[in-house]
């Protein structure tokens, strides 16, 4: 009797030992598979989290360039959809369904790509600016010589009017020895001064018209005022008064004469026949021709 029961104890023992080993194979089975999720588990975070510091790089890197190739006047375009592409990827990341290792070395190869086109934009934009430098450079200068032409023909052009003007008033007539005579109406002849105006009725103004080689030997017309004693041109349309150009402007004129200049000194006498009485005072006599003042002399009534 005391057999058996040690007989079922020890049996007792041998299943409860199995059942601890089967225990703790299961338990040590649960804790291994456990392990091994938490450390996938964390590969995989790890490797979300990295991919998405990747792809937000790249995303910077990406604005870099679209502002680089924006500001050297390139196309952005592509630049632009592949950043849009980026975008999408990264909110797929962060659902955790995408594997973007692949996607990270596309984006970086693009990356590389566009680099060496950017580098080469950068290299035409420089040597356009170089080209318009140049340009600029040559226009500055062709300015500057069009300005120095300009200013020397200004100063040549001035210069040969300055000359052309010596030139013209060297060549003007010269009346000399401007002498004044009063004659009555009986052709009694008086010096022009203090002559009584009963006697006074021509004047006739005597002059040498000088010899000058610079002055043409052609027909010349001679003009000649009489300004009476409160400073108006006397003028008489019956002895042919009018008016001609002086320095730009009308000129009236009291008689005028036409000569045919020689050249020699010659003398040339003009008359003139006034219908009206001549007032006292003081008269100027002025001679014109070609549009200069050649001489001039006076007389007086009392």
């Amino acid at each position: 009797m005391e057999r058996k029961n040690n007989t079922g104890l020890l049996v007792g023992l041998i299943l409860m030992t199995i059942l601890a080993a089967v225990f703790g194979y299961l338990y040590y089975n649960e804790r291994n598979i456990t392990n091994k999720q938490e450390t996938d588990l964390q590969s995989r975070v790890n490797e979300l989290a990295s991919a998405e510091i990747k792809l937000d790089s790249i995303s910077k890197q990406l604005d870099a360039r679209i502002q680089e190739v924006q500001g050297l006047g390139g196309d952005i375009e592509e630049l632009q959809k592949v950043k849009a592409a980026l975008e999408n990827d990264r909110i797929a990341l962060r659902k955790g369904n995408v594997t973007m290792g692949k996607k990270v070395k596309e984006y970086e190869a693009f990356l590389n790509k566009k680099d060496e086109e950017i580098a080469q934009l950068r290299e035409e934009n420089q040597q356009l600016i170089s080209q318009n430098e140049t340009l600029v450079q040559e226009k500055t200068t062709l300015e500057t010589t069009k300005q120095a032409i300009s200013d020397s023909l200004s100063g040549v052009v001035s210069k040969n009017t300055e000359l052309e003007s010596k030139v013209t008033m060297a060549a003007a007539l010269r009346a000399r020895n401007v002498k004044v005579y009063a004659v009555s109406s009986k052709g009694k002849v008086r010096e022009g001064e203090n002559v009584k105006a009963k006697r006074v009725d021509k004047v006739r103004v005597d002059f040498i018209l000088e010899k000058n080689p610079l002055t043409a030997a052609d027909n010349k017309t001679i003009y000649l005022r009489i300004i009476d004693p409160s400073g108006a041109t006397i003028s008489d349309t019956k002895t042919g008064s009018g008016v001609f150009d002086y320095n730009g402007q009308e000129q009236g004129y009291t008689i005028s004469k036409d000569v045919s200049y020689t050249n020699n000194n010659q003398d040339v006498s003009i008359l003139y026949d006034r219908d009206a009485s001549f007032a006292s005072g003081k008269y100027t006599i002025e001679l014109y021709s070609e549009g200069f003042s050649i001489g001039e002399g006076s007389f007086s009534v009392k």
